[in-house]
């Protein structure tokens, strides 16, 4: 009962943080417009799809805590979400060309790290899903 009660909250949270994580260089980095569009658009689909579905499963996360969702709904909608999201970033993250990375300013080094940390907080996003289905089901 334990992990029904607070998988969502992690989830929520883990959502919250990969959202301000993602947004980060956006708010941060002021003098390169054009490496910015580049960066996000990164591979295939870039990582806007994930930033959006990320921004949803706080909603969707919490819609089961606040009694407003039958909870085994919420929990198979977002295993699905939360893998969905975790795809988008590992595939973006593997796309970004290094020489991208490399363009910006060295006061902005900290972008070469940036996709991989969103990857991990992704897979934590991932993992509330499963823990909270497995808790539910």
């Amino acid at each position: 009962m334990e992990r029904e009660r607070l998988a969502p909250y992690l989830g929520a949270v883990a959502c919250l943080i990969l959202v301000a994580l993602l947004s980060a260089p956006y708010f941060v980095i002021e003098s390169q417009p054009p490496l910015l569009g580049d960066y996000y658009s990164a591979g295939p689909l870039g990582i806007v799809g994930a930033l959006f579905l990320a921004t949803l499963g706080v909603v969707i996360f919490l819609s089961s805590v606040r009694g407003r969702a039958d909870p085994e709904l919420v929990a198979g909608i977002m295993l699905v979400v939360g893998v969905t999201i975790f795809g988008l970033t590992a595939l973006w993250a593997v796309a970004i060309d290094s020489t991208l990375l490399f363009s910006f300013p060295a006061d902005y080094s900290w972008i070469e790290y940036h996709p991989w940390a969103s990857l991990a907080v992704s897979g934590v996003v991932a993992g509330a899903a499963a823990i909270y289905a497995a808790a539910v089901y």
